[in-house]
């Protein structure tokens, strides 16, 4: 062999390894951003979440968001919110929410049985009103705040 043809065969494949090295380094990066992107839009909803949840329930002192979840299409968010009111009781239920909404009562309770259920229910009904003080908030990212 002589050496044009090995200077050749070397530009091939330093060419196809810098190809491989961007491909990758593409990919790490679109992921990336779609994380920070899913991240975004889950404290986007936690937040307005939070804001419709002191507009429906009084002496709320904390509330904890675990297990958000997103759905394209349609775009429906929910997660596990568990409350912690003034009067020390404390609540812990799946929820759906829209961020056109100012006030939230919905939700899946945890429950056996249907008086197991309809007591959860009743600690939500009985809370019903409006939170004025800041709330402490630990988001489903493990940071914590107040709203």
């Amino acid at each position: 062999m002589n050496n044009s043809s090995i200077k050749k065969s070397h530009k091939w494949i330093l060419i196809v390894v810098s190809l491989a090295i961007i491909t990758a380094g593409g990919v790490f990066m679109f992921s990336m951003f779609g994380k920070s992107q899913e991240e975004r839009r889950n404290r986007e909803y936690e937040v307005s979440l939070v804001n419709a949840l002191k507009n429906s329930y009084e002496g709320i002192e904390e509330i904890k968001i675990s297990n958000p979840e997103y759905t394209t299409p349609p775009g429906d968010w929910s997660c596990d919110v568990n409350i912690l009111f003034s009067d020390k009781v404390k609540i812990e239920y799946r929820v759906g929410h829209s961020l056109n909404e100012v006030e939230n009562y919905n939700g899946f309770v945890n429950g056996k049985t249907n008086k197991e259920i309809n007591d959860q229910w009743e600690i939500l009904n009985s809370h019903k009103g409006k939170t004025t003080s800041l709330v402490t908030i630990y988001y489903s990212d493990n940071e914590k705040g107040e709203q």
